[in-house]
């Protein structure tokens, strides 16, 4: 055996390639081998290098991984039993523990059925093969309850895979190694091992075995002469390396060859023998680097402007000669840059091949098999059937997805759920041939679905015919084609490997489960386990492509041109965890207790192993590049603050200083030049800052070569789009040309009391609801609106027929409920939770009607009218006008729900279902005038009444069941009490009637505190004088005016209110969307109310000011 040494920045795989060439001269055959996860990329490498950069294939050489090596010696080798893929051993892991009683594993019962165990399990399994052990050696960790359980697990699932033909292939070519059955075959071979630092027991035992049968093994190891000298090894940064290299000294005949160059002495090799020394602690002061351009530090604030960096730098590359193939992303964490780096790098035009395993789990099949699971689980909820028909895969003849969005809006609108409801006809005739075709009774859906308890080789032919009925194979042929024919051979490539592995899955159910009896819940629920976590592995369709991985995977010398991003704390070293069933000290347990054993076996200690590789991945990625490597962290990642990593940190501390990279700014020109598109997309924030800059002569310095490019710019018509749309700091008013004016409001304006506070609350928001009717999504439902309708009725009948009628309240509140019940019984007996919800409306009227029943049993209220409306053609009352320009009216129309009649005064009750409070800020600003609006009609129409024309007040009466916290009373006997307290009217009152109301009703409203002369404090809020009502109720009709006019001049602002730097008026809008007002952005253009005190309202509003006068 002969190993091969050098520094990290040696050439290490040349020399192994000179050695190759050699041996080929003399006649040998040489398998290369590699490790998997570079295998593709290091074949290309070692191929094109023994060719002298020329691509081209070799006969007698081949470039392998350990664990191919028994292919070519055994491949022709025929089997009748099933070869179970990682699916199917998890597939066999949960029949195995299916078959186990509970009083096998009492520890891991509860979680026997949880895919998460099984995948632990299925790990577990494949470590003890790789470590050469068998469960027994679980016993040598700690012979506890756990372990003795996992003993019986795996045990069981040995001899259940006894049925199929997974033995260890590896193992079982180290047999036939040591019988010598193949022994002729490889002398003449020699083994170069090339890229280890380490081996597991499996592996170092396939060495062992071929060392008495190849010709030779050769070992290329990156470690320092310096290293293997050193008596203390512990912490260097080849350690790994050279415990390895002792290791097999002891072992064998080993030939140690230094090939330690003579070193360049480039920034690379600087930080190498600084990292060295650093880890034998040889280092001292005066070892510093020096800044050099071949290597950059940057620091960013956050993760996408880092990945935007590194696209703006590859692209200014490309311009200089730089092939795409020259350049390496590395990543500090793959799964955080999955969507990120992709979006970015495709608006900068960077072709690029992921060298790692894709994920499924989004493919519309793999969404399909989750659905019809979730479908079946959650009985046919609405959201499930629409993810199902949203894959595109599951369809009929003759129809589209407009079909399903028809489908959708229907269900949505009427709350259609359970498979009940789907097997009932729908009115509209889309949306019913897509329930009858797909989703109702006959659909292939309901046929698959409602099949009862089966065999599993009934269940795998019925999921065929439901995807040939479905015509879901039909619809993924058809993707398939499409890609192939746009030549989006990566798209195409993953409908292929998707339906395989469907095929798959489903071939190895049927060996495992085929004759077990199973509900379909059960079947749907293994095969979604077998598929949701699938990948597979691309292979690039272009080779002059960007190369991203990530950083661990990393080789020194790999490219020209290497970007290392996300190298936070947290990435970089990784931190990683043991989540296996076998703690950390149970497999030093075990490992400890197998040390005198002839045989090769150890189990990997992940902590102690990643603690030794950190160090050695760190001086790899400095040694990757040849020409220039970039190193980034950025202080914001994944919206969390993070720090620059340790081996950062140590380069900056010994003399590299870091560049600090901002975003989109005015001081870069050129660098922010990526691309066409890039360009584009960084336009707007860049004449937002050359607007909104303060600083002339920085503006001065820059803006010559902006203003040059804008005027380029401004002739294309994407830029002017995108211009459009990046002017969003201001928020311009939109003015309505006179014409349409004319048509929209050709006579006098008739709005509703709501919509005018809509009007206050926004401008814009009344323009969208009002004047161009576009609605918000309205369900056919029992919502918050027809709740409100059903308690209105309900008290109004009540009322009503309690003044007329001398039966008791409780008998005729049972009668109304019963007539109104009838009424609504479309809405209460849909289903269940529609029946609930009557219930609870129920609840809610029982509790208010105490309310009720004590105002009709106190002599001193007279109500005397219920539901009056006004504003309408056949109202009784008089019309609410208001005069503005152009000789028209505003004319406003509403609803009084009770019409009150206290000591010879007038007064409204306006039931509620929310908790509502006057608040005369809102009163005073616009955002709440229905109060006013009513005293005001009530005023005008007082003679109708028989009633003075002055004002008692104003109440809200809220609809509700309040529930009492059992903490905030001191017993149960004052529950009745705080009931009362809660269930009282409140509003606003007349003061010059406060005495009498509080002699009066005291127990139905809520006064606020009064003092011994029975007055109220100053500070109650309640009460307000005569005039200063008139001056609210003048104050309420000078809002009408106003916005009435300013509705006919057709100017429409987009001013939401905005209450302490809080946007107040967006809150419940549904037209965001459409307006384009962002609240961190555009909250100047919002219209600003200044919060007021109390006194000072009522001040501003005896003088008669106005809102606009008042608010400046």
């Amino acid at each position: 055996m002969k190993i091969i040494h050098t520094d990290i920045y040696g050439q290490l795989t040349d020399f192994l390639i000179d050695e190759a060439r050699d041996y080929i001269e003399a006649g040998k055959k040489i398998f290369y081998i590699v490790p998997s996860s570079l295998s593709f990329e290091k074949e290309k490498e070692i191929l094109t290098r023994f060719n002298h950069g020329q691509d081209g294939a070799l006969f007698d050489l081949t470039v392998t991984r350990l664990k191919q090596l028994p292919w070519y010696f055994d491949k022709n080798q025929e089997t009748d039993k099933t070869n179970l893929s990682t699916v199917g051993l998890a597939m066999l892991m949960r029949r195995t523990l299916s078959l186990l009683s509970d009083e096998a594993i009492p520890t891991y019962r509860f979680i026997k059925e949880k895919q998460g165990f099984i995948d632990q399990l299925v790990e577990l399994y494949h470590e003890l093969n790789t470590a050469n052990l068998t469960s027994d050696a679980l016993l040598l960790a700690t012979n506890n309850q756990k372990n003795q359980e996992l003993k019986v697990i795996l045990d069981e699932f040995d001899y259940q895979l006894g049925h199929f033909s997974n033995e260890d292939k590896l193992q079982q070519f180290i047999d036939l190694l040591v019988n010598d059955n193949v022994t002729a075959n490889l002398q003449d071979y020699v083994l170069i091992i090339d890229g280890y630092s380490r081996f597991s027991a499996e592996e170092l035992t396939l060495i062992d075995v071929l060392s008495n049968q190849v010709s030779d093994i050769i070992l290329g190891i990156y470690a320092s002469k310096k290293s293997l000298s050193a008596t203390f090894i512990e912490g260097n940064i080849y350690q790994q390396s050279v415990e390895l290299i002792r290791t097999l000294s002891q072992k064998y005949e080993v030939t140690l060859v230094d090939k330690t160059v003579n070193k360049d002495d480039t920034i690379f090799t600087g930080i190498s023998d600084l990292m060295e020394k650093e880890s034998d602690f040889s280092i001292t002061d005066e070892d510093n680097l020096r800044p050099n351009d071949a290597i950059e530090i940057w620091q960013v604030v956050n993760h996408k402007e880092e990945i935007e960096h590194v696209a703006k730098q590859i692209r200014q590359l490309l311009y200089k000669g730089i092939n795409y193939k020259d350049i390496l992303v590395l990543l500090g964490d793959v799964n955080t840059d999955a969507i990120l780096l992709p979006e970015i790098f495709k608006t900068y035009e960077i072709p690029f091949f992921y060298a790692q395993e894709k994920s499924m789990k989004d493919h519309p099949l793999i969404v399909l098999v989750e659905s019809l699971l979730k479908i079946k689980k959650n009985r046919y909820q609405l959201h499930d059937i629409l993810n199902l028909l949203k894959t595109g895969l599951y369809t009929a003849d003759h129809l589209s997805l407009q079909n399903v969005y028809k489908f959708e809006y229907y269900s949505l609108q009427r709350n259609v759920r359970g498979k009940a409801k789907f097997n009932q006809a729908f009115e509209d005739h889309a949306p019913e041939k897509i329930r009858r075709l797909l989703v109702g009774e006959q659909s292939p859906l309901q046929v698959f679905l409602e099949t009862k308890k089966t065999k599993g080789t009934t269940w795998v032919k019925k999921f065929q015919a439901f995807l040939e009925t479905g015509l879901v194979k039909v619809s993924l042929e058809q993707l398939y084609f499409a890609s192939e024919a746009a030549a989006n051979f990566e798209k195409s490539s993953e409908h292929l490997e998707v339906w395989k592995l469907l095929m798959t899955v489903l071939e190895e159910f049927t060996a495992v489960f085929g004759m077990a009896t199973l509900s379909i819940q059960e079947f749907l629920d293994i095969i979604e386990s077998g598929i949701k976590n699938a990948s597979y592995r691309l292979v690039p369709a272009n080779v002059d492509v960007v190369q991203v991985k990530s950083y661990e995977l990393v080789e020194p010398h790999t490219t020209d041109y290497v970007f290392a991003i996300g190298l936070t704390a947290s990435n970089f070293p990784k931190q990683k965890q043991n989540l296996s069933l076998l703690s950390d000290e149970e497999r030093a347990a075990i490992n400890h207790n197998l040390r005198e054993t002839d045989r090769i076996q150890y189990m990997d200690e992940p902590a102690f192993i990643n603690g030794k590789k950190n160090s050695f991945t760190a001086v790899q990625l400095f040694n990757t590049a040849n020409k220039k490597l970039i190193l980034s962290t950025p202080q914001l990642y994944t919206n969390e603050q993070s720090e620059m990593s340790s081996y950062l940190s140590f380069l900056v501390n010994r003399g590299l200083k870091p560049t600090i990279k901002t975003g989109v700014n005015l001081v870069d020109t050129i660098e922010h030049i990526g691309n066409y598109n890039g360009l584009l997309a960084n336009f707007g924030e860049i004449q937002r800052q050359l607007v909104t800059t303060s600083d002339t002569d920085f503006k001065n310095q820059s803006s010559s070569f902006w203003v040059s490019l804008f005027r380029v710019m401004t002739k294309k018509s994407d830029y002017q789009f995108l211009l459009s749309a990046a002017k969003t700091d201001q928020l311009s008013a939109r003015q309505i040309q006179l014409p349409v004016i004319s048509a929209l409001y050709p006579s006098d304006l008739n709005a509703s009391v709501s919509s005018f506070e809509n009007f206050y609350n926004c401008e814009y928001q009344y323009f969208l609801n009002q004047t161009l009717h576009i609605r918000e999504f309205e369900t056919i439902d029992l919502d918050s609106r027809l709740s409100g309708s059903y308690f209105h009725e309900v008290f109004e009948k009540v009322m009503r027929t309690s003044a007329q009628d001398g039966q008791a309240f409780d008998q005729i509140l049972a009668k109304t409920l019963q007539e109104v019940d009838e009424k609504y019984q479309v809405y209460f007996k849909r289903d269940a939770l529609s029946q609930f919800t009557q219930s609870r409306l129920q609840e809610i009227i029982y509790q208010t009607a105490t309310m009720i029943k004590q105002t009709l049993g106190n002599s001193g209220i007279q109500s005397l009218a219920f539901e009056q409306a006004f504003g309408f053609e056949q109202s009784t009352l008089k019309t609410y006008q208001v005069a503005l320009q152009e000789n028209k009216k505003l004319q406003l129309r509403g609803l009084i729900d009770r019409v009150d009649n206290l000591f010879n005064t007038l007064g409204a009750v306006d039931y509620k279902s929310g908790d509502k409070k006057f608040d005369l800020q809102d009163a005073y600003d616009g955002t709440s005038l229905q109060f006013l609006t009513y005293l005001d009609i009530l005023r005008q129409n007082a003679t109708q009444f028989g009633t003075t024309a002055d004002i008692w007040g104003a109440l809200y009466l809220h609809l509700q069941n309040p529930t009492i916290p059992l903490k905030s009373v001191k017993a149960i006997s004052d529950i009745p009490n705080e009931l009362k307290k809660l269930m009282k009217y409140t509003g606003f009152f007349n003061a010059e009637l406060a005495s009498d109301l509080k002699d009066n009703f005291d127990d139905l409203f809520n006064l606020g505190q009064f003092t011994k002369e029975n007055q109220p404090f100053k500070n109650n809020n309640n009460f307000f004088s005569e005039p200063e009502i008139s001056a609210m109720i003048s104050q309420n009709e000078t809002l009408y005016q106003v916005a009435g006019k300013k509705i006919l001049s057709g100017k429409v602002d987009i001013n939401p209110v905005v209450v302490n730097h809080h946007a107040k008026g967006c809150q419940f809008c549904q037209f965001k969307s459409i307006c384009g007002f962002e609240p961190d952005l555009h909250l100047s253009s919002g219209r600003k109310i200044h919060q007021k005190s109390k006194e000072e309202i009522r001040e501003a509003l005896l003088k008669g000011e106005s809102i606009n006068e008042s608010s400046d």
